[in-house]
């Protein structure tokens, strides 16, 4: 009898369970903070390069993966979602296609190997192999290392809707959190420029000049910001040469000049008290209007220096601040040729400007 009275008591219970109103059990927490990578161009590579470039790649490496985040984006800035953790980041110009074929990325998965090389191309057995020029796109490259703590992500949690409008809709809505967190950065040009200068005798008789220089850093680290300890050899292009006059008429000294996108030195080999003479060789192919062709060696190693040499202190630390080299040739001081009439009696001319005496001039970009 005792069962049966707790019978309905029970009944009460269970229907006033089922008819309770439920609200939400689940609480959902933002994981992840937004981070936005700004990118200031304009410090050192619009100033070396003169304009922008057309975009660019972010490349983020957490603890927790070998492998990449990588965003790209218009040249300004990216926003990424990164949950708790160490990132380190690589930032560089352009796209990884953008470079093919000249120069090439490798190790791409690993922040400490990432490395950017010159094609090598294959010449007859006769010329031997040399390197491709990094021309443009130039690149310029930005590192960095920063944390995303549990602080951040709760600072930047998702903002949830009160429940009275979850009972009115019957879902649980909710809107982002609008803070972002800032990162700026400043890319170091790793593409240099190096000038050749070549004086002549007879400067009339040139019809064009070829040749290469070896001993320049075949690519750099990306994630180090150094140039590698590998070199190569880089070829002239004949029809990049500029050509004036100095001295006096009846001398017919010339100088010609160009100028090679490069990698600059090899790691270790920056400074000229770090090099010996053989370390970098410059060969020339000078062919006359005869058709004959003269060949010229020189040890030049000691002639590369920058054209602002102040600051060796800060270079020998950071050796990332290397922009620009002239290459001089002063021994011989002038190349000595046979005279050749050229056809017409054209010729060196073409360009006019007087040389002064002494002093080393800075003979400027094209």
């Amino acid at each position: 009898m005792r069962r049966m009275r707790l019978l309905p008591l029970l009944l009460v219970l269970l229907l006033a369970v089922i008819g309770c109103e439920r609200r939400p059990l689940e609480v959902h927490l933002q994981e992840t903070v937004s981070v936005r990578i700004v990118v200031k161009w304009q410090v050192n590579f619009v100033e070396l390069y003169g304009s922008t470039p057309n975009g660019m790649t972010v490349m983020v490496w957490g603890s927790k993966s070998t492998t990449p985040i990588i965003r790209t984006t218009n040249s300004d800035h990216v926003t990424l979602k990164l949950e708790p953790d160490t990132y380190r980041m690589v930032i560089f110009n352009e796209l990884m296609d953008d470079y093919a074929p000249y120069v090439g990325f490798f190790d791409v998965g690993s922040y400490d190997s990432i490395s950017q090389r010159a094609a090598v191309y294959s010449a007859t057995r006769a010329v031997g192999q040399w390197m491709y020029t990094p021309e443009d796109p130039r690149i310029a490259v930005a590192v960095d290392t920063f944390n995303v703590t549990p602080e951040m992500v709760l600072q930047d949690s998702t903002t949830f809707v009160p429940y009275e409008e979850y009972k009115e809709n019957g879902y649980s809505s909710y809107k982002e959190s609008e803070h972002v967190f800032e990162i700026p950065e400043t890319p170091w040009p790793m593409t240099v420029d190096l000038y050749v200068q070549l004086k002549f005798r007879n400067r009339h008789s040139i019809r064009s000049v070829n040749g290469t220089i070896s001993g320049l850093a075949e690519g750099f680290y990306l994630s180090r910001i150094v140039r590698t300890t590998e070199s190569g050899t880089i070829r002239f292009n004949p029809d990049y040469w500029d050509r004036n006059k100095f001295g006096d008429e009846d001398d017919n000294l010339g100088v010609m000049t160009t100028r090679l996108a490069t990698y600059g030195m090899p790691f270790g080999k920056e400074l000229i008290e770090e090099r010996a003479p053989a370390d970098n060789i410059l060969n020339l192919d000078i062919e006359l209007y005869n058709d004959s062709v003269i060949h010229r060696t020189f040890e030049v190693g000691k002639l590369i220096h920058y054209i602002k040499p102040t600051g060796e202190e800060a270079r020998i630390r950071y050796r990332q601040d290397l922009q620009h080299l002239r290459l001089i040739i002063e021994l011989p001081d002038t190349i000595d040729l046979p005279y050749v009439l050229p056809p017409g009696g054209a010729g060196f001319d073409a360009v006019v400007d007087e040389w002064e005496d002494g002093g080393i001039f800075d003979i400027g970009g094209f």
